[in-house]
């Protein structure tokens, strides 16, 4: 295999790997959304913190991309 074939094969698989990226990236998103309604609606069960609890922070949740990214994270 010539190197521009191996080239141009590496670009395609990059490029389905981009929009396995963004589709995740979507889901997530609504998942989130999804998560953050049920917090708001009293009458979802387990969705609000028991009263007195604080919440615990957890590595890598509510935490941005972008931040993570420039953080060298996932």
């Amino acid at each position: 295999m010539e190197h521009d074939e191996r080239a141009e094969e590496l670009e395609r698989e990059a490029e389905v790997l981009e929009q396995h990226a963004e589709r995740v990236g979507e889901h997530i998103e609504d998942a989130r959304r999804d998560w953050e309604a049920k917090e708001d609606d009293p009458t979802v069960p387990g969705a609000q913190p028991d009263p007195g609890d604080e919440e615990e922070s957890l590595p890598g949740v509510g935490s941005d991309e972008e931040t993570l990214s420039e953080e060298g994270g996932p």
